[in-house]
């Protein structure tokens, strides 16, 4: 990679997180929104983290031969289909490819057994809404109050072979 002004690195290097790599990822996430406007602690997201990585659900991608910059937490069986629990991509390393990488990674695995994709997104998160409107997502559902009073989640789906759609 030739630094930080390239738009996408050479080469994405994706890795199922352990539970320390997971939780030390914590630190960063919660300094950055949405998570920071809701409020989330480092530490208790970081036991979430190590939890979720002992189950092998998180992965992280990096410009290969550098550190995590970006994370995905991705389940399975969540209304016939995966469920992306949580994708955070570092500030600096935003716009670089690792967001996408990390999804695309998450489809291969959901698609090759399951019908859907799900994430959920704040309603006011305009930034990741085209990202995921870009991927191909369609919102399906709105869920007020959700993880907050007084904010709204939208629930975004891409079905098994969807290349492009409108979150709206």
């Amino acid at each position: 990679m030739k630094g930080l002004g390239q738009r996408r690195p050479a080469v994405v290097a994706i890795r199922r997180a352990g539970s320390a790599v997971a939780r030390a990822q914590a630190s960063w996430i919660a300094g950055i929104d949405p998570w920071r406007g809701l409020g989330y602690r480092a530490a208790a997201l970081g036991r979430w983290l190590a939890g979720m990585a002992g189950q092998g659900s998180v992965w992280t991608a990096a410009p290969s031969g550098a550190a995590p910059s970006a994370i995905v937490v991705a389940t399975d069986g969540f209304l016939l289909g995966g469920f992306i629990a949580l994708l955070a991509v570092k500030p600096d390393a935003s716009g670089h490819g690792l967001g996408g990488a990390l999804v695309a990674h998450v489809e291969a695995r959901t698609f090759a057994k399951r019908r859907w994709l799900f994430v959920s997104c704040d309603a006011n998160n305009a930034g990741a809404l085209r990202f995921y409107r870009r991927l191909g997502f369609r919102r399906v559902g709105r869920m007020p109050d959700l993880v907050a009073a007084g904010r709204t989640e939208l629930l975004l789906r891409k079905g098994a072979g969807s290349t492009m759609g409108a979150a709206r």
